[in-house]
């Protein structure tokens, strides 16, 4: 992996040609995508041989801590929520840090096609590759911020949490004291007001919504960065969730939707390495795994093809309002 030599994270870049250009666009033309002519041709010119693993900061180098995101948690009632981004696997590639208090993401046992319902809290683990922090019945998720139809990334795409209906979802029906289909979710929706994408974050890495009123014009879901802490409670991205990890402005061949392990090199196709660390790996990690919580080396992770000499990154996070205030 070749380090870059920017030290900050400069999305402005994507955000300008997936953001402004692609949805101006395709508002234009259609239904018709544009990307292949608006991704750099670099795109395909491999810069990792594997997930990163990085420690997410503040934009003053402190490391994030589990109890630092948590005071922007969402909940039911919740009418406003800072908008939380950093960047992994690269450096242009937005991700949104989202803190749901109340509820316990879990991995559900079936996947009905038009969606599914998360466990109730107590009744199972919680989901790989979320924090849940039991004491304050919070849990932390981070899922692509790339709108998986034409590539529109925040502000375009942003969460919209339980109390705030966007103004163009309720275009196509959606009421903030709906019922049935134009009921607006509990904990609202990951929205693209590009075109009305639809993304569920209760529903955790498989969180395509197309239970109201309108479809969702994009067909994946919003792929789940992994994430993990330390006994500081510091916190960690290692990876994509495999069962939907293809972002889809990475594929360096378009179509070439493919889910899996197998798809690990497709996602890093392309683009500017996120910053090396100087500080040290820590010794322990703790993540969900399958039914418990487990405690390990980060040589159990599989993250930079794990040697006896461990490569730590790190990630800005950086918020539209707040402590954290940057650009995205």
């Amino acid at each position: 992996m070749e380090e870059s030599k920017e030290n900050i994270p400069e999305p402005e870049r994507r955000a300008f040609l997936k953001g402004a250009g692609l949805s101006v666009a395709a508002l234009m033309i259609g239904g018709l995508s544009i990307e292949r002519f608006a991704v750099p041709k670099d795109r395909s010119v491999p810069v990792m041989d594997n997930f990163p693993l990085a420690i997410l900061e503040d934009p003053s180098g402190s490391p994030i801590t589990v109890s630092d995101v948590e005071k922007y948690a969402a909940t039911t009632t919740t009418k406003t929520t800072p908008i939380l981004v950093f960047n992994y696997p690269l450096q242009d590639e937005p991700t949104f840090l989202l803190a749901l208090k109340g509820i316990k993401i879990t991995t559900p046992k079936t996947t009905p096609s038009s969606g599914f319902n998360a466990v109730s809290p107590g009744t199972n683990a919680p989901m790989d590759g979320i924090i849940y922090d039991s004491a304050h019945n919070t849990s932390i998720i981070a899922l692509s911020g790339i709108c998986q139809h034409l590539g529109c990334v925040p502000p375009f795409l942003d969460y919209h949490p339980g109390q705030n209906v966007p103004f163009e979802s309720e275009l196509v029906g959606y009421k903030l004291n709906g019922t049935g289909a134009s009921k607006w979710p509990d904990y609202g929706l990951v929205y693209c007001k590009c075109h009305g994408s639809q993304f569920n974050p209760v529903w955790g890495g498989r969180n395509l919504y197309n239970n109201g009123p309108a479809a969702s014009p994009a067909n994946h879901s919003l792929p789940q960065i992994m994430l993990a802490t330390d006994s500081n409670g510091y916190i960690y991205a290692y990876g994509i969730n495999s069962s939907n990890a293809v972002i889809r402005t990475h594929l360096k061949y378009p179509g070439g939707e493919t889910y899996g392990p197998g798809v690990k090199s497709e996602d890093l196709t392309g683009g500017t390495s996120i910053v090396k660390s100087s500080r040290t790996v820590p010794s322990s990690i703790n993540y969900y795994n399958g039914t418990s919580l487990t405690s390990s080396g980060p040589t159990t992770l599989g993250v930079n093809q794990i040697s006896s000499s461990v490569v730590l990154y790190k990630t800005t996070v950086v918020s539209n309002s707040g402590a954290w205030k940057g650009s995205f």
